[in-house]
């Protein structure tokens, strides 16, 4: 029993049909690929026990953090600002990166610290500021 049309054809013809009738949904399908992660690179060595690194207001590029680490932060005013310290850390996209336990933390004066933990994969911000306007910015990747 022979087929009605040859078989390249129909292949051609459904080909054009899907073509046709679903653009949208072809390039989409290219398009829904998850970003690439910025580059990052490790935080230096954990202040706080149970962390896994640790940043200060000269730490302003991008960082790597797994799932599940906590990452310690502390942020010094300049020197000889006794009064004046670094507003709350606060976090981009809490979906990605979550705030963390600092358990009995007594700052010295002029420290801002924190404790963040790597919740789901994925880019975030962490941010905070002087009263005087200067901003301190880290990018998180967590993987």
């Amino acid at each position: 029993m022979s087929a009605p049309f040859p078989r390249r054809r129909l292949t051609a013809a459904v080909a054009a049909c899907l073509i046709a009738l679903f653009p949208a949904t072809l390039l989409s399908g290219c398009a829904s690929a998850p970003p690439a992660s910025p580059a990052c690179h490790s935080p230096e060595a954990a202040v706080l026990p149970h962390t896994t690194g640790s940043l200060t207001q000269a730490d302003t590029g991008t960082y790597c953090l797994a799932v599940g680490q906590t990452l310690d932060i502390f942020l010094t005013a300049p020197s000889g600002s006794s009064h004046i310290r670094w507003g709350q850390i606060t976090i981009g996209d809490t979906s990605v990166l979550g705030y963390g336990n600092s358990g009995v933390l007594t700052p010295p004066v002029n420290v801002t610290p924190g404790v963040v933990v790597g919740l789901s994969r994925g880019t975030t911000t962490l941010s905070s500021a002087l009263p005087s306007g200067k901003k301190w910015t880290a990018t998180i990747v967590v993987s």
